[in-house]
């Protein structure tokens, strides 16, 4: 029997990196139904029952070595774990895992990463150093290769996929996030525009008073306006501050969902804004139209894989200018969704071939 260990953010109530948890998961055991994961946590309780693996908690040293001494591979990824735009440290965390697996003569795979940006020196050549290391590296788009190969990294790198494009869009029912938004008094029935806004605070916030003002002039055109918290506690706020400056009535999503409750809510909306990335991908995934407001290059670089023109950044977001994203991509919501479909088939193949990869790392 197989073991990996699985590195990432894990445990931090992120929906965004636990539907990635999620989608490596259920790739690998599809492909090996019966590997044994261990996925280093911040709540280890909550994701060894959440997910049926075993789990230890990150921040113990004596964990994670243990962890790493019995197991035949160290999976780092998915997500944007080689950034320093959050943090200087955070970067050094997951770098030092990988070191640790290697001194403990461990096989490592970076697996379907989203890099940077790294802006300081130390964190790009640290980067350099330690995955000239590795086994193998896949990254989820062509420019986290590029700044891969700009920090001089020699490695063969492999453009992948993120591990969520994995899932198929015929498994997601819509009938969880049915229930989910008919008890917080939502109609789903045919008629009733639902349009879903998935945000995040972000610096000062300035952008709010322009979301606020297109929320409310597409409420008065006969949306319905829905806050989808992708982060817990952190996203209900910012939602919360949000709809309470609207004239219109808006409904925030109070709760804390699952990976597959959120991709379920977002198959019932009829159109997606969406600051962070996986609120992105999970509306594509579900065959919903998207619109992108930018706060971070990987939100551009997923829109610009996927062919999407819809995309603001928040530094400059104007309501009016909003307002004819979200009516322009409304109206052309089936050609939309036909082309969604074309281009995401083979890049759920490429989030395949990240387990793949990894798998065959065991097999040699």
């Amino acid at each position: 029997m197989s073991r990996v260990v699985l590195s990432g953010y894990y445990g931090f109530n992120n929906a965004g990196d636990e539907a990635i948890l999620y989608a490596i998961i259920h790739t690998l055991r599809n492909i090996e139904p019966g590997i044994e994961i261990t996925v280093l946590s911040n709540d280890p309780v909550k994701t060894a029952r959440q997910y049926n693996v075993k789990a230890c908690r990150r921040w113990k040293l004596g964990e994670v070595t243990k962890a790493l001494l019995t197991c035949d591979l160290l999976i780092s990824g998915g997500g944007s774990l080689l950034q320093d735009v959050t943090s200087k440290l955070s970067p050094l965390y997951y770098l030092g895992v990988i070191l640790m697996a290697k001194l403990l003569e461990k096989p490592v795979i970076v697996y379907a990463q989203g890099i940077g940006p790294l802006k300081t020196r130390i964190n790009r050549n640290l980067t350099s150093f330690i995955l000239n290391r590795v086994n193998a590296i896949t990254v989820r788009d062509q420019r986290s290769k590029d700044d891969l190969l700009a920090m001089g990294v020699e490695r063969a790198i492999t453009v992948t996929a993120d591990p969520v494009l994995g899932l198929s869009p015929e498994a997601i029912s819509p009938e969880t996030g049915r229930e989910i938004l008919e008890r917080n008094g939502l109609c789903t029935k045919a008629g009733q525009k639902l349009l879903g806004i998935y945000i995040r605070s972000w610096k000062d916030n300035a952008y709010l008073n322009d979301l606020v003002k297109a929320c409310d002039q597409l409420a008065g055109e006969g949306w319905k306006i829905v806050f989808v918290p992708m982060q817990f506690p952190g996203d209900i706020t910012i939602s919360r501050q949000a709809a309470k400056q609207m004239k219109h009535e808006a409904v925030v999503l109070k709760e804390m969902y699952s990976p597959e409750e959120i991709l379920s809510i977002t198959k019932n909306m009829d159109l997606v804004i969406g600051m962070r990335l996986h609120a992105l991908i999970k509306g594509a995934v579900a065959g919903v139209p998207v619109v992108g407001l930018s706060y971070d290059p990987k939100v551009d670089r997923f829109l610009e894989q996927i062919g999407q023109q819809a995309l603001i950044s928040v530094e400059n977001l104007r309501s009016e200018t909003l307002i004819e994203m979200v009516n322009w991509t409304y109206s052309r919501r089936e050609e939309i969704s036909k082309d969604l479909q074309s281009r995401l088939s083979p890049m759920y193949q490429k989030a395949w071939q990240n387990a793949r990869i990894a798998l065959g790392l065991l097999q040699k």
